[in-house]
């Protein structure tokens, strides 16, 4: 437990202590944007390793609550949600992503017009939706820490780029939303046929079907059948 404790608390601090606080901007004028971008990957990535070798070594007896077939199915609904939002966030250019930023001269299109953070966004269900299924302390300490990254890191994110003095970026911020479908509501946005990436659609589903039928190979052995 204590590797696990360990891992999630570096990943907590490398994203929210580090990257989503002005520490950031003094490290990059400190040693460069580049040699911070590769420090920051770096420990982004250890920390993560770490967690992943920390919650597959803890025994899962401490539960919250048991899990359960309603459970399982809500799970299912959710990591298809999610998976087919993170891949068509992926392909979706987006300023917001690191080293992106030529995307502000682009007409807001696909899946920014329904929220400007689609990865974050397919992360955090599918944290939600892990621990719903599993109930357990460890897989709460687990997935809660992306859940946690992904929520407070899109609030960071935003309160960074409404700062920006670059007009496009206030316009980026005024014309989408960080809430799913506010901007639609809202009327700042309208969506259209168009905006549907057709491919990364299927190839969400087909992500999806490949993690259904193989869940018991990537988890350890437990199945979604």
């Amino acid at each position: 437990m204590e590797l696990l404790v360990a891992g999630c608390l570096a990943f907590l601090l490398t994203h929210l202590g580090v990257s989503g606080t002005p520490l950031r901007a003094k490290l990059q004028d400190a040693i460069g944007a580049q040699p911070y971008l590769g420090l920051y990957s770096l420990l982004a990535f250890g920390s993560l390793g770490l967690m992943i070798y920390g919650y597959s070594k803890v025994p899962h007896f401490e539960f919250f609550w048991y899990p359960s077939q309603p459970a399982y199915m809500v799970t299912k609904g959710l990591l298809l949600l999610s998976l087919v939002t993170l891949v068509m966030g992926t392909l979706t250019k987006n300023p917001t992503q690191v080293m992106n930023e030529e995307a502000l001269d682009h007409e807001v299109a696909g899946m920014l017009k329904i929220t400007r953070h689609p990865i974050q966004w397919g992360i955090l269900l599918f944290a939600i939706g892990h621990i719903i299924a599993n109930g357990d302390k460890a897989s709460l300490m687990f997935f809660g820490t992306f859940a946690l990254v992904s929520f407070f890191g899109m609030l960071s994110m935003d309160q960074r780029k409404r700062a920006e003095d670059d007009p496009r970026w206030k316009n980026f911020m005024a014309t989408t939303s960080m809430m799913p479908f506010a901007a639609l509501v809202s009327g700042r946005q309208a969506f259209k046929a168009t905006d549907i990436n057709w491919m990364g659609l299927v190839a969400g589903f087909g992500l999806y079907a490949a993690v259904y039928w193989m869940h018991d190979v990537v988890s350890g052995g437990a199945s979604l059948f």
